[in-house]
């Protein structure tokens, strides 16, 4: 086998830092749910937490999407049609939800009335106290959490079935060694010995 082109060192590292931020995001998201809201501070304190690594991770997914568009990812091995259809748009439904999960909890913060703060700095208002955007922003954050939780689990399924299959998807990924073409036995037979 000829070595296969790899994702970017870039490419490999945001897509760890970002799965790595996103999974435990969505876990304090549930958890800070349970927070009691007296004392009002235990529990304002968690979800401005939430909102700063939520900005932080909104930034570094715009980076992500500016390096894919600058770096062509490397091509596909040969997979059927159908695995390679159904990984695009899964790719393209985990990037619509890193958007829509920063951008929909910013939005409904900034319709909450309360100040936003990052990492304690607070940032400038600009938006107004509106129950109805609140919520709807609520909603949407909700329900893409729940659908990049699918997402993500359908995207591991995926590299666990072509890990098994070895077709050399996950070499893509550095997660699977580059393999050289082995010499055929001929070859190698009739190569003297040093």
């Amino acid at each position: 086998m000829s070595p296969l082109p790899r994702y970017t060192r870039t490419a490999v590292v945001l897509h760890w830092v970002i799965a790595a931020l996103l999974l435990a995001e969505c876990a304090h998201g549930w958890w800070m749910q349970q927070i009691p809201k007296q004392p009002v501070g235990i529990r304002a304190d968690a979800f401005n937490q939430h909102k700063s690594v939520g900005l932080v991770l909104l930034a570094l997914v715009l980076i992500r999407l500016g390096w894919r568009l600058a770096h062509r990812p490397p091509e596909l091995p040969s997979i059927p049609r159908w695995q390679s259809l159904v990984a695009k748009a899964n790719h393209v439904l985990l990037y619509a939800l890193m958007l829509a999960l920063p951008l929909s909890g910013y939005l409904g913060s900034v319709f909450s009335g309360y100040p936003i703060k990052w990492f304690g700095i607070g940032l400038p208002a600009w938006g107004w106290s509106d129950p109805a955007i609140k919520d709807l922003m609520s909603t949407v954050h909700l329900v893409a959490s729940w659908t990049l939780l699918v997402s993500t689990g359908l995207h591991v399924a995926g590299t666990v079935k072509h890990a098994l299959a070895g077709d050399r998807v996950m070499a893509r990924m550095g997660l699977a060694p580059r393999r050289a073409r082995p010499r055929a036995r001929s070859e190698a037979l009739s190569t003297p010995r040093a």
